[in-house]
């Protein structure tokens, strides 16, 4: 691996390897950056309402819902889907940042499709990816290279486990690397990058990821497009003046860095 590869490994302070990962360290970060960011009501406020909603994720028909998104798994015999994510795990990132999803296949093409560029003049990176299936469809772009990043070290082992043993005769990006490691310590590569989010984060975690791309682009003038899927946070994008909206629909919004 070459220093541009292993820039993003290389990122400050990745996650520990899983036995030693701490759902309590994770918790206290969350909680300390929350109240910087909210303050004490707000986040006591924020942090009610998460743990309310991955508490729902128990009803019979949200579980239900869960076995909504097989239908890609079984075209490329993969793991991706929420259905069989443990409880614990959803409700850490449900705690913390977003519970997990997997994002559809038809509306990860749209995005894509309203993006004006030579993909392979980029790196994609998806921050907060999961069980990689948006890793997997990115490989089917010519990309240069292509980066996920999950904090939970259970989903991105069974990340590795898909990106391992992937195919497909559509696929035009053979180097694909997942890391184990909080977004928020990411030291984005120097190259042109597309960066993509399942609003996988909480507000104040967005903000701050935010932040660090501002300032990697500003010590590294080059073209960055952010593809927000599921706009929960979008006025966080609207109201950096350093971004632009370049395309939108109902369901997600695209971003670029603007270069005068």
């Amino acid at each position: 691996m070459d220093d541009r590869d292993s820039n993003l490994t290389r990122s400050a302070h990745a996650a520990p390897p899983e036995g030693r990962f701490s759902a309590r360290r994770v918790f206290a970060r969350h909680w300390r950056e929350s109240v910087s960011y909210f303050g004490w009501s707000r986040s006591l406020l924020v942090l009610v309402g998460a743990a309310w909603r991955a508490l729902l994720e128990l009803l019979p028909s949200r579980r239900k819902a869960r076995f909504g998104d097989l239908d890609y798994d079984w075209e490329h015999s993969a793991d991706t889907t929420r259905s069989n994510v443990g409880f614990g795990t959803q409700f850490l990132t449900g705690l913390t940042a977003r519970p997990y999803f997997a994002t559809e296949p038809w509306l990860f093409a749209q995005i894509m499709q309203a993006i004006p560029v030579d993909f392979s003049q980029f790196t994609f990176i998806d921050l907060g990816s999961g069980k990689g299936r948006v890793l997997l469809m990115a490989s089917d772009y010519p990309f240069q290279r292509i980066m996920g990043v999950e904090f939970m070290p259970s989903l991105h082992r069974t990340a590795q486990k898909n990106i391992d043993s992937y195919s497909s005769i559509r696929r035009q990006c053979q180097q694909i690397e997942a890391v184990c490691m909080d977004a928020r310590d990411v030291q984005f590569p120097l190259e042109p990058i597309m960066v993509y989010l399942f609003n996988p984060f909480s507000e104040a975690t967005l903000a701050q990821v935010l932040e660090n791309l501002r300032r990697s682009v500003e010590q590294a003038p080059r073209p960055v497009y952010v593809a927000y899927r599921f706009t929960e946070f979008e006025k966080l994008l609207a109201q950096s003046p350093w971004l632009e909206k370049i395309a939108a629909a109902e369901q997600w919004a695209v971003y670029k860095n603007r270069r005068d």
